[in-house]
């Protein structure tokens, strides 16, 4: 199956992402702090990264190197704040989200990257 990181402050939103994919028999990883993600991307080359766009405030810097990285990962990105200027080539979710809106969204980027 698929490699999934997800990488948020809030504790239970990455627990229930962690659970909804998992029961589907995908990998999960999820962080709540960036320090401790970025010092294990390397490690764990996922295949769709869920990303909280107000962790911090250089997000789509930290996506687009993580991207350099791991060029074939689709990014998603999250927040209850929509984002202040257009998001390029990064879909969107608002927080708080449907289950079902976010495992489409997931499912729509892991059938683009298989289609690679």
């Amino acid at each position: 199956m698929s490699k999934i990181l997800v990488v948020d402050d809030n504790k239970g939103i990455c627990n229930l992402i962690e659970e909804i994919f998992r029961i589907d028999g995908h990998e999960v990883r999820s962080y709540t702090d960036i320090s401790h993600f970025m010092e294990e991307i390397e490690d764990f080359v996922p295949d769709v990264g869920i990303f909280d766009l107000s962790m911090a405030k250089d997000m789509v810097k930290i996506i687009n190197k993580v991207k350099r990285i791991h060029p074939n990962m689709k990014g998603i990105v999250m927040s209850a704040d929509e984002p202040a200027e257009p998001l390029k080539n990064l879909p969107f979710i608002a927080k708080p989200f449907d289950i079902l809106e976010l495992k489409k969204l997931v499912y729509e980027n892991l059938k683009q990257e298989m289609a690679v």
